[in-house]
């Protein structure tokens, strides 16, 4: 019969166990309780629809005989349950109440929006809890509501062992942090949202850098009830961005201390920076070229390559085998024709192609050439007078002192002479060596 009714409807014993009941009835006793509705199990110790409290004023009344009709509230989390319920005993053959039953109307046809609640707190738990990023959520008295375990391992608090909720989260911060903290909370406290890097002074005496978020938590109504900070440890990230920076800065430095005209250039022949050495050479300076194709400038055959050449698409192997060696033109910024020496080489630098142009003014080179012939003429000069001008007389001092050797009175003088042989002797070995060094210099 109870199968048949549309009604949920639940029949008890006197002593509250479960006698019957049918399949509505079950749906709803489900969505209060996680253990399935059981024959025989007193239904007093289940979570139902309504107060206990309730359920046995109505079970009394039932019991003694009456029949009820009335309407009961149940007010839970944000829901409030009314249901409409009737109760009447049932009677044996005999005249004695075998139990009550219980029909109900009007209860929710779903599951109560709390448990929905809890579940996707649970969710949400379980998501903050497993996030990288430190999550805290503060009260407007700034007292902790929540925070997740990623915070009790960062350096982001110095008391970290005051993380708990309830405690304020100025005492947790240390003392050289705590202005900075207020300051930032109050903003968001304002409705202001903040978003930035941060160093953190931990008590190791080492400083941290996070990325920080924090913004305000508004209800429907949009006022600010809190505040919530997204805490992420960047410390590493921070000491590359410093070391990529110390590095460019030494690149430049280099660049800028060398003397021949240099040109780095981005893997479209932009220019990204030039020397010093090129701004005198070019007549432009840095800012002026800046993200200007080179190729406007510098006019050469090998650029023309480009689109029949597989080296100058943007591959690999461009940026492997690019290299050149030659004298091209180029018109300086007062229009003057240049010829230069250039030389191309394409390098990766942190993953990015460049290209560096280095151009020597020919004119230099020429005076360099020319100083050189200079100075080899020099050489031949020298070489020639060591080895006539002055071996000559050295030959004869040679020769003289020989022939006093010869005719030698006493062994004095016989003493002396020997010794001007050999320093005669040993003064045109040296010459000789001279001589023979700078012919062997000059490639002759």
């Amino acid at each position: 019969m109870l199968n048949c009714s549309e009604t949920p409807s639940l029949f008890v014993s006197p002593s509250h166990e479960i006698i019957s009941f049918n399949a509505h009835f079950e749906t709803i006793f489900n969505w209060h309780n996680p253990q399935p509705l059981q024959k025989g199990l007193s239904i007093t110790e289940h979570q139902l629809p309504f107060d206990h409290n309730h359920y046995f004023r109505l079970f009394e009344e039932v019991m003694s005989g009456q029949k009820v009709d009335t309407s009961l509230t149940k007010q839970s989390h944000s829901n409030t349950i009314q249901c409409y319920i009737k109760g009447e005993p049932i009677y044996c053959n005999q005249g004695t109440i075998q139990g009550a039953l219980f029909s109900f109307k009007n209860l929710p046809l779903s599951p109560p929006s709390y448990r929905e609640i809890d579940t996707l707190t649970h969710c949400f738990e379980s998501i903050l809890s497993e996030a990288h990023e430190g999550v805290l959520f503060l009260n407007q008295d700034l007292t902790i509501l929540y925070h997740n375990e990623a915070l009790t391992k960062q350096y982001m608090y110095d008391n970290r062992h005051l993380l708990k909720n309830g405690a304020n989260i100025l005492e947790v911060v240390s003392e050289v942090d705590r202005a900075q903290t207020e300051f930032l909370l109050k903003l968001a406290l304002e409705g202001k949202i903040i978003d930035r890097e941060v160093p953190v002074n931990a008590s190791n005496g080492q400083t941290y850098w996070f990325k920080i978020k924090i913004f305000p938590i508004k209800n429907s109504t949009n006022q600010v009830i809190g505040v919530t900070i997204l805490s992420l440890d960047v410390s590493q990230k921070r000491k590359f961005e410093l070391d990529l920076q110390e590095s460019e800065i030494r690149f430049k430095n280099i660049i800028e201390n060398t003397p021949i005209a240099l040109a780095v250039l981005d893997k479209n022949f932009r220019v990204i920076h030039i020397n010093s050495a090129a701004e005198e050479l070019l007549g432009y300076t840095c800012e002026e070229l800046a993200g200007t194709d080179i190729r406007n400038i510098i006019f050469c055959s090998y650029f023309d390559d480009m689109g029949s050449s597989p080296l100058f698409e943007n591959s690999d192997a461009f940026f492997t085998n690019l290299t050149s060696d030659r004298f091209i033109s180029t018109i300086n910024k007062a229009g003057e024709l240049v010829t230069v020496d250039i030389t191309i080489n394409a390098y990766r630098f942190n993953t990015n192609k460049t290209i560096v142009l280095a151009a020597r003014d020919v004119r230099v080179l020429l005076k360099q050439e020319e100083k050189l012939q200079l100075h080899s003429e020099l050489f031949r000069k020298i070489a020639w007078q060591q080895s006539h001008e002055v071996r000559k007389p050295l030959a004869n001092i040679k020769g003289i002192t020989e022939l006093l050797l010869d005719n030698a009175t006493s062994s004095s003088i016989d003493l002396y002479l020997n010794y001007l042989k050999e320093a005669t002797e040993e003064l045109d070995t040296i010459i000789k060596n001279i001589v023979n060094q700078t012919y062997l210099t000059q490639g002759e």
